[in-house]
């Protein structure tokens, strides 16, 4: 029987979204910072107001709400589902506020973007954004896939089984790094801060060899280090990384890019001197494998079709197109109507497969994640074993994943349904995309993109597009950052409430 949420189901929901929320109004005061700094002075208001806003729901809600009945795992899932939704509404503020989009719709499409980690982007003109609001949209992106919804989960809720579903987001294995919940958040707090500053540095570094005047070096490499650890893709140039047409600048974003993709788990263990387990890792194996294969028929491609000539190139444009698809990023080197129009549709086809399959679990990458992918293969060649094996045998498959652990049925069978869920997640998007009238490869390329939360792009996403795929758009890069399951919790919940209160 499905449940339905009363009251008070909704009460220990919304007490908790105050609770998360008045962190969050603090967070919004973070680019009062280079807005004093660059003498944004017009833009200190809209920064305010948001801030002020958001305490005072945050306030409203954990006073009128309060409430000291323990959450369940069905109010997590809620929780979650609406917090993305909520924080993603009030970051639009200063994005439409601050002239960065043309509407309110194009602004919550930025921020829903931002806070998903998916780098599809409606900015009308980032080149000349205030450097503030730039700063804002890249934030977003740290806070939210980065590491802010794990740490503000495992820190305002402090409950192991809660924070495990908010903080990794109903993955393969929904386990922490550490068991003590403060140790938790201070590893991934610590990890992600450390990975941000070397990555800022050597960005920096990398734009000023490259030729930018330190200042602009430093604030892009800021930005940039921002997006390319959590896998986001924002840039605050139209032109993405193609701004600085740098390979040093290419190989800093590319190695930032995989380490974002990789486990939180994989970290700890190579921090703490395992460093056997990067080889012996089922889902390392299967990223790197399907990188590297993927990769190669890239170049194969657009080596024949006589796209690229140079190893240079080939590396610089299609390689680097790969792994960015790959760790579900969107850092680009390749104008958008390039892929579009020049890329031989196989490719196109390549890419979707790379942002579909996605990087690790319990990451900052989207997808279906590798540790799913190598559950199903070993899950595929179990069965196809087992016909040639006498009938007395007893069958088994075992998996390393930080330790050694038996492929059960209930492992198989999540994985099957996530994968399956993005599957048809992915025909939906792709079938309405093509009712707006783009083409099949256009269609499949966009839809992958959006719900994968990678951000690269053939030409559809624009502020042009038809208001309808905005929202489906939008629709996919929330469900498919909640891993599908989590949201459709959610709307039955909804759904079911909503009928309870007709009936009544």
């Amino acid at each position: 029987m499905l449940f339905r949420l009363t009251g008070g189901d909704w009460r220990i929901i919304l007490y908790h979204l105050g609770r998360m929320l008045h962190l969050l109004s603090l967070v919004f005061l973070l680019p009062l910072v280079p807005a004093l700094f660059y003498g944004e002075l017009d833009t200190l208001p809209h920064f305010l107001l948001t801030s002020g806003l958001t305490l005072l729901l945050a306030t409203l809600l954990s006073r009128s709400c309060q409430t000291e009945e323990p959450m369940e795992l069905k109010h997590a899932l809620c929780l979650v589902a609406l917090a993305w939704l909520s924080a993603s509404l009030l970051a639009s503020l200063p994005l439409w506020l601050g002239g960065a989009c043309a509407s309110p719709l194009d602004a919550c499409f930025e921020s829903l973007s931002g806070f998903t980690g998916t780098g599809l982007s409606l900015v009308t003109d980032p080149d000349h954004l205030a450097r503030s609001v730039n700063f804002h949209r890249h934030l977003l992106q740290f806070l939210g896939d980065g590491v802010g919804i794990v740490a503000v989960s495992l820190a305002v809720l402090g409950r192991t089984e809660i924070s495990s579903v908010l903080a990794f987001r109903g993955e393969a294995r929904e386990e922490g790094i550490r068991p003590s919940v403060v140790r938790t958040t201070r590893l991934i707090f610590g990890m992600a801060f450390t990975f941000f500053l070397v990555g800022a540095a050597m960005f920096t570094l990398a734009g000023i060899y490259e030729g930018a005047d330190p200042g602009t070096a430093l604030f892009d490499g800021i930005c940039h280090s921002f997006t390319g650890y959590a896998t986001g893709g924002f840039s605050p140039h139209s032109q993405n990384l193609m701004y600085y047409h740098g390979m040093i600048y290419e190989i800093v974003a590319m190695v930032l890019m995989v380490i974002g993709a990789l486990n939180f788990n994989l970290h700890y263990a190579l921090l703490t001197g395992k460093r056997g387990e990067v080889f012996r890792n089922t889902e390392a194996r299967v990223f790197f494998l399907t990188t590297l294969l993927l990769g190669t028929f890239t170049v194969l491609l657009l080596f024949s079709r006589g796209i690229y000539s140079s190893a240079e190139a080939l590396f610089r444009r299609g390689v680097f197109q790969l792994v960015s698809a790959q760790t579900t990023t969107g850092f680009s080197t390749v104008p958008s109507l390039h892929l579009a129009l020049l890329w031989p549709l196989p490719l196109l086809f390549l890419l979707s497969l790379a942002m579909l399959l996605g990087g690790c679990a319990n990451s900052t990458s989207g997808g279906i994640k590798s540790l799913r992918v190598g559950i199903l293969l070993k899950s595929l060649a179990l069965e196809l074993r087992r016909p040639f094996l006498p009938r007395s045998a007893v069958v088994g498959e075992r998996f390393h994943h930080l330790r050694d652990s038996p492929l059960t049925p209930q492992l198989v069978r999540g994985a099957a349904v996530v994968a399956t869920s993005y599957l048809l997640l992915f025909v939906a998007g792709s079938l309405l995309t093509m009712a707006y009238g783009y083409g099949a490869e256009q269609a499949m390329f966009e839809t992958s993109s959006a719900l994968s939360n990678v951000g690269l792009s053939c030409g559809i996403t624009s502020p042009s597009m038809p208001v309808g795929l905005k929202v489906t758009y939008m629709l996919l890069m929330w469900m498919g950052r909640l891993e599908v399951i989590t949201v459709l919790v959610f709307l039955i919940a909804l759904a079911l409430g909503l009928q309870r209160r007709r009936m009544e």
